[in-house]
């Protein structure tokens, strides 16, 4: 009997260590970014470091501004990307599923899994050619490269969509039907509505990945006024390599709106997914 209770606290207890090693794993380097912008500059060069600032301050963020006046302007640029995409991949992606989970047509089996194999298409491989298209349509040093995408759907959206459009059952469509509606009826008055999960899901998705997209913003945009964020840090290292506190604060600010989108809409992300897979 004891040996069974030794036997169980020794699992919880292995349970714990390992949560706690795991917790320490992913919050360390956030409580060090934290802790490394409240610092001073001859603070970061202590030998050992300290955890925590022995006099915290705020200066470092008077001097990121000061030293790149632009990075207003790359946070906006950012947050305006981010939502043009975010828009392009909810629109454009639920009214392709909508056509994959609700028109009856003999090309639909052959199709879904097509667009699906597009998933498996490593990006490396699409960078070329995109830039060679992108510079034939003079779209270099403009936003058309980072935001059009979006707005012809994506392959992962269009698969979270249309499963989440599986579970809504057809019945509504037929009601809709019998009242005069179309198929753009149902999708807008009928299937939108319900979805809100998936939308919301499929919004901080798009969002956060554009967001904190580096490479397609680095590869087409030549401008410093156009810059994003992610961008903008990378060239803030450049000029100021030495001030690790200023840093410290750039990266900070880059991960306030993801934090701020996962902690109000963790709620629809769970559902939406779970949804998503109930019904194939």
């Amino acid at each position: 009997m004891n040996s069974g209770k030794k036997s169980g606290a020794a699992s919880a207890a292995m349970k714990y260590v390992l949560l706690i090693v795991t917790l320490v794993m992913f919050v360390g380097p956030l409580v060090w970014m934290l802790s490394t912008m409240l610092k001073t500059k001859a603070e970061t060069y202590k030998v050992p470091p300290s955890i925590f600032p022995e006099q915290p301050t705020l200066d470092a963020f008077d001097r990121l501004f000061s030293l790149q006046p632009l990075m207003w302007q790359w946070i906006q640029n950012s947050f305006m990307i981010a939502f043009l995409v975010a828009a392009g991949a909810v629109i454009s992606s639920s009214i392709v599923a909508y056509g994959f989970s609700r028109f009856d047509n003999r090309y639909r089996a052959l199709l879904f899994p097509i667009v699906l194999m597009t998933l498996m298409i490593p990006p490396s491989i699409m960078m070329i050619p995109s830039y060679v298209l992108f510079n034939k349509l003079g779209w270099i040093d403009t936003w058309l490269p980072l935001v059009v995408p979006a707005w012809l759907g994506g392959a992962y959206y269009i698969f979270l969509f249309r499963q989440f459009f599986m579970t809504i059952p057809r019945e509504l469509d037929e009601a809709t039907y019998l009242d005069g509606g179309t198929r753009w009826t149902v999708y807008a008055k009928v299937i939108l509505p319900l979805s809100k999960p998936i939308i919301v899901t499929t919004i901080i998705f798009a969002f956060v990945n554009s967001w904190l997209d580096f490479l397609g913003p680095f590869l087409y945009i030549k401008n410093n006024e156009l810059f994003t964020l992610s961008v903008g840090l990378q060239f803030l290292i450049g000029q100021t390599s030495q001030d690790f506190p200023a840093l410290a604060a750039g990266a900070f600010i880059s991960i306030i709106p993801i934090g701020l989108l996962y902690f109000f809409a963790q709620r629809y992300i769970v559902e939406g997914v779970v949804l998503t897979g109930s019904k194939n």
